[in-house]
């Protein structure tokens, strides 16, 4: 009740400040606080998690994925406070040497994982919307362990079809088509110059190519910073906005993912082209049949 109280202040808050100083509309406050108040909701609310959790794991089941895993659900010991699930060991996915004790193929166990997610948002009711180190595991029998399903996204077909269109796009570097499919992605209310949207998206994924593992928010003992995360997903969604798009807070969900998994590829793959590569590529496969 504290914590609904705490939030509500927040609300009215930003919306105050927003009619204080009108140019801060252009920062969506009362859209971010919308979202912190909703994230935070989700975390706390364990019943939702266990139906996300049973949600990956009846996928995990039907498309036999066999490398993954989420843990079990024991119902007659869960409550709307307490959520009790099976215990499992493993290390996280950005500690390189740990990882070696339980597979001789880092970056075939990396490629599992980015199929394994990338085939939940294309085909799953939800997608894991945290995939953070913690909660991304290397099991001590070489399978991968997703865990904390506090946080999910859901999208719509329409979206589906963007995101699976969005990757080819990136992979021949043809940022008109990437354009037209974050726009598919996105709303707006105005003609938008697809050129122009284009060229700016052009500028910021090199730029993105370009840094190094500590621009990117990895630190020495592999641990990821949130905060240099947080900061390359404002910069693209702001990249949208001065062209007229307001993307849905789903789309911020999957780019923070996504660069998640950039960082893990500079960790335990760094000459895998994730645009490129065959075992990655068939990720544009629509029909659910060849994951493995």
């Amino acid at each position: 009740e504290t914590l609904s109280t705490d939030l509500r202040f927040l609300s009215v808050a930003a919306w105050l400040l927003e009619q204080v100083a009108p140019e801060l509309r252009r920062l969506s406050v009362v859209d971010v606080v919308a979202d912190i108040q909703r994230t935070i909701s989700e975390e706390c609310n364990f019943v939702q998690e266990r139906k996300n959790l049973q949600e990956f794991r009846d996928f995990v089941q039907r498309f036999g994925i066999a490398s993954a895993y989420a843990p079990k659900v024991f119902p007659e010991a869960s409550t709307t406070r307490v959520l009790t699930m099976e215990r499992l060991y493993g290390v996280p996915l950005t500690d390189l040497d740990s990882i070696r004790v339980y597979t001789s193929d880092p970056e075939g166990t990396l490629i599992q994982a980015m199929n394994t997610w990338f085939a939940s948002v294309m085909f799953c009711d939800s997608f894991h919307a945290d995939v953070h180190a913690g909660n991304l595991l290397v099991l001590r029998d070489g399978r991968l362990g997703f865990i904390d399903f506090g946080i999910v996204g859901r999208i719509s077909p329409k979206v589906r079809t963007a995101v699976s269109e969005l990757p080819d796009a990136l992979a021949t570097e043809d940022y008109k088509a990437a354009a037209r499919s974050l726009l598919n992605i996105g709303a707006t209310s105005r003609d938008v110059n697809l050129d122009a949207f284009a060229a700016d998206l052009r500028t910021v994924f090199r730029q993105i190519q370009s840094l190094d593992l500590s621009d990117l928010g990895v630190v020495g003992d592999g641990t990821i910073n949130e905060a240099a995360i947080n900061s390359i997903t404002f910069d693209l969604v702001r990249v949208g906005e001065t062209h007229g798009i307001r993307f849905p807070r789903e789309f911020a969900l999957l780019l923070k993912q996504a660069l998640y998994f950039d960082r893990y590829t500079r960790i335990l793959a760094p000459t895998l082209d994730v645009m490129r590569d065959e075992r990655l590529r068939k990720l544009s496969s629509r029909d659910g049949t060849r994951f493995e």
